[in-house]
């Protein structure tokens, strides 16, 4: 069957759900679409203190609020799975298993997930002394001990954040060659930062949670013992651009290039969270990206019509 429609939001995440929360209001016909579970990433995070109007809340109840909110409007969110994706003159052809879609606009909120380490109990203690986002979780660890494993700018940033928390910063590091803008200098000249390289981390110790890391030494096979509160792995994300490629999207590293007004280099392609290429990936930013994403996509079917 083939469907038409005036915006195709793929992602239900805090980013497309807000921009479903933004078109519902309209007079446009919109699908979104979410392979996997609704919320992504952040069905996982157990705490959350720095959403507004929310003290503290898990992932799972801030995600599943906002899902009753755009189903409360009539959103309905399609399972299906995409694919491909093709541009036309009219717009783009979304092929699904089941129907094509006929789209004038696109809206890409797919996000992106995390780079794991890939080592013992590391699942084990996610949310339990390992988190993979220092300025979501920091403030938990204020004023403890924790293990930074970090080999880039990404990692030496979310470092210097967290070591104006913690009592004892570990830097462990199994390379030292991106020291962009002198990041990882001037952690070493912070007394509470103790960095250590060439090592890997072998394995997360505890029973109900994280309780020590055991670290090994790439050179000698040397391993100690690091007992901390926590530990947060910073070796980069993965962006979910699975099928994007074949649309010319600007990338830098697979993450999308856009204005200020979620536009891409690609007419009628806008982004939204996790997947865009800027600097700060948080819950808050997201739901920014999701409604001037939604916006800049009215403004577009707007003009079309003229």
């Amino acid at each position: 069957m083939r469907i038409e429609e005036d915006v195709i939001i793929i992602g239900a995440g805090s980013a497309g759900l807000t921009s479903a929360l933004y078109l519902a209001r309209t007079k446009f016909k919109f699908a979104i679409f979410e392979k996997e579970m609704v919320g992504g990433k952040l069905n996982i995070i157990t705490q959350i203190d720095n959403y507004p109007g929310f003290p503290s809340i898990d992932g799972f109840s801030l995600i599943l609020n906002m899902k009753k909110q755009v189903e409360a409007l009539g959103v309905k969110i399609s399972k299906e799975l995409i694919k491909g994706i093709n541009k036309n003159e009219e717009g783009f052809e979304i092929v699904c298993e089941n129907n094509t879609y006929l789209t004038k606009s696109l809206i890409i909120a797919t996000g992106s997930t995390t780079k794991k380490l890939g080592i013992i109990n590391e699942d084990k203690f996610v949310g339990k002394g390992i988190s993979y986002c220092a300025v979501c979780d920091g403030f938990f660890y204020k004023n403890k001990e924790v293990v930074v494993f970090a080999n880039e700018r990404k990692g030496y940033l979310e470092a210097t954040y967290l070591s104006n928390l913690v009592s004892k910063l570990y830097l462990v590091s199994d390379k030292n060659d991106d020291d962009y803008e002198g990041n990882l200098t001037n952690l070493k000249k912070m007394n509470n930062v103790e960095f250590l390289s060439p090592f890997k981390i072998k394995e997360f110790i505890g029973v109900d949670g994280l309780e020590a890391v055991k670290i090994q030494n790439l050179e000698n096979n040397d391993e100690k013992i690091l007992e901390v509160s926590g530990c947060f792995p910073f070796t980069g994300d993965i962006p979910s651009n699975y099928i994007f490629n074949q649309l010319g999207l600007d990338q830098n590293r697979g993450f999308i290039k856009a204005n200020f007004n979620m536009e891409t280099n690609v007419p009628g392609v806008f982004v939204a969270g996790d997947i865009v290429d800027k600097p700060l990936r948080q819950i808050v930013t997201a739901c920014g990206d999701g409604a001037t994403a939604a916006t800049s996509a009215i403004k577009y079917l707007n003009k079309l019509k003229k």
